[in-house]
């Protein structure tokens, strides 16, 4: 019997359901999926989903839906989702075919494609490619299924995309590897590289944050268009949630930021409660001071209120200062998506960054070529979440860190080494070049002028010790001994020098807490010594 495709029905609820049940079992997390009256709804007309099977018989073999936009996207893309084969479509050429003609349509009408590829469903992967599909982004442990998944990005392209385009910031080297290989990918010459010295949004500043409804928001986004703020978040995407992208009516949240007695921006976001991530929406901001903070206040709110396993926003590639804050927030950039946002009629490229809240582990599955070469230039950005919890639990305390987003903490994480030392053991010897720095993980330091003398100072765990000398490389003046059994973290100065030298919104950070803190121990010892010269 011939494979037809058609546009699916409401009365074709129960049998998707089953479609469903064959492919993800009974053990998809949003039961709704499985309630017909509630599948016949999405499958309506009238929900805006354009669902679309392959059909053999009475039997759907295989489904695919082109998602809603969120109300007012003018981007000219289509997203493919809720896609859903059972192995026989993949045998009997029905998965092939519904893609195939899917692929035709979209094309006709002018949009290009974008779709959710499970990173283990290799047969998908194959028939999208053959299709002229290119992989552009893999993203780890997106959607719970029957455990947490990793998915990769395909596009497909109905015109030529961009044949130019602005030049990629040199302080982005992640994005600009990733974006390297998607162009390779869709055929599209690699733009150049500019060395602006781009730095971040300032992460801490003086703004007041307010929790905010979706209607606040967008009223004072409206209002800020006087103030022509620069658009940097791409907020085109659909708002469901979970692989299926069910429940597209759930509320946003929003956060407003207020100086003195204005809103000088805001943040709107989606807490999907089925992936257990939150998707930030939209923003804007009137100044140059307010973003950064925004951005961390929601980084904090999903991990410590809201239990996010991940943090994921769409930020425009020609805005290198929001691509800085989020990278020193810890977001790595898993996703690139040429012309992706429309500006003034003009395509724009986009980036997708997530911030992991959880243990990053490598992809396993079967991968086409295509699919594995993506896969390990994601992993490579993520080596940095590899860094030890304790060691960047540790950081995040420190005074030395104050300021410093996760992704800041993770480099500087990396330039230390861990060193035992035994009881009575030195550490370093007065006269010594200041060559290190030092934080006590677990024991005791004293910190001693001479062997015979008496300790002046105790180092206990969590606390830094060595710092001084450690910015000018002076001769050390005093000695340092493990009175217990301790274990250091050290870093160079040479391997710190050149990270600030990458990094110099870091270095000013940690020169200025430095600074702030022998101001205080100054200020402390001028205390002490006063009633002595009176």
């Amino acid at each position: 019997m011939a494979v037809s495709i058609r546009l699916a029905e409401a009365q074709d609820a129960a049998k998707w359901v089953d479609l469903l049940r064959a492919t993800l079992g009974d053990e998809y997390p949003a039961k709704e999926a499985y309630n017909p009256a509630s599948v016949a709804a999405q499958l309506d007309a009238q929900s805006g989903n354009e669902t679309w099977v392959a059909e053999e018989g009475d039997q759907i073999l295989a489904s695919a839906t082109v998602l809603r936009p969120i109300e007012g996207n003018v981007n000219p893309v289509a997203n493919l989702g809720r896609n859903l084969a059972r192995p026989e479509a993949y045998s009997n050429g029905a998965a092939e075919l519904l893609v195939r003609s899917l692929t035709q349509l979209l094309d006709q009408r002018g949009q290009m494609i974008v779709v959710r590829i499970p990173a283990n469903d290799n047969p998908q992967q194959i028939i999208y490619e053959q299709n002229g599909y290119a992989c552009v982004g893999y993203q780890p442990l997106k959607h719970i299924l029957r455990t947490r998944q990793g998915v990769l990005f395909y596009v497909h392209s109905a015109n030529p995309v961009l044949a130019s385009r602005q030049p990629i910031s040199e302080s982005l080297p992640q994005v600009s590897d990733l974006a390297a290989l998607v162009f390779e990918n869709l055929n599209i010459p690699n733009p150049l590289t500019v060395r602006d010295g781009a730095t971040g949004y300032p992460l801490q500043t003086d703004i007041q944050i307010h929790d905010a409804t979706l209607d606040d928001f967008e009223l004072w986004k409206t209002q800020a268009r006087a103030a022509n703020p620069l658009l940097e978040v791409s907020s085109g995407g659909n708002r469901g949630a979970g692989f299926l992208r069910l429940n597209a009516e759930a509320p946003c949240r929003a956060i407003l930021g207020q100086r003195g007695s204005q809103i000088v921006g805001g943040v709107a976001f989606f807490n999907d409660d089925q992936d257990r991530c939150v998707r930030i929406m939209d923003s804007f901001a009137t100044d140059d001071l307010s973003t950064g903070a925004l951005f961390n206040h929601v980084v904090r709110l999903a991990q410590e209120q809201l239990s996010a396993a991940y943090v994921e926003v769409d930020i425009l590639a020609n805005c290198p200062k929001l691509l800085k804050s989020t990278e020193q927030l810890g977001f790595v950039p898993i996703a690139y998506l040429p012309g992706f946002c429309v500006l003034n009629g003009r395509p724009s490229d986009v980036v997708k960054l997530i911030k992991l809240n959880m243990m990053y582990t490598t992809e396993t599955a079967a991968l086409t070529a295509q699919a594995a070469r993506m896969v390990k230039v994601v992993d490579t950005n993520f080596q940095d979440q590899k860094i030890g919890v304790a060691i960047i639990n540790l950081l995040r305390t420190l005074p030395i860190f104050s300021g410093l987003g996760d992704g800041e903490l993770r480099k500087i994480a990396r330039l230390f080494t861990q060193k035992l030392y035994r009881p009575g053991e030195r550490v370093f010897n007065k006269g010594d070049a200041g060559s290190e720095a030092y934080i006590v993980m677990r024991g005791q330091i004293d910190i001693c002028l001479n062997e015979e003398s008496r300790p002046i100072a105790t180092v206990n765990s969590g606390q830094v010790f060595g710092e001084l000398a450690f910015l000018d490389g002076s001769p050390r003046t005093a000695m340092a001994v493990a009175s217990q059994a301790s274990i250091l973290l050290v870093v160079q100065r040479n391997a710190f020098n050149e990270l600030v030298q990458r990094e110099p919104h870091l270095g000013m950070v940690v020169i200025r807490n430095i600074a702030i803190d022998l101001s205080n121990k100054l200020r402390r010892a001028n205390t002490a010594l006063s009633p002595v010269k009176k």
